[in-house]
């Protein structure tokens, strides 16, 4: 069964690749556009039946962010 951040992980991987990556390489090193940035989200929301509001897009710097955002917003 895969956990939260591998399901992230692999939704965003559909939009760049991030396997060399680490939980918190900043998001600006991994050549993700914004476009891209908001398909991942879109994906990740549809995902796990929540949404994300600006700010918390605003304030994602890193893989880790996003796993700490959604695990907050699925407790």
């Amino acid at each position: 069964m895969e956990n939260v951040a591998d399901k992230i992980r692999k939704i965003i991987t559909k939009h760049v690749d991030i396997t060399n990556a680490k939980e918190d390489t900043p998001l600006s090193e991994l050549d993700i556009d914004s476009l891209d940035l908001v398909e991942a989200m879109m994906e990740i929301e549809e995902e796990f039946n929540i949404e994300f509001d600006n700010d918390e897009i605003l304030n994602l710097k890193c893989f880790n962010d996003i796993v700490d955002v959604v695990e907050n917003k699925l407790k």
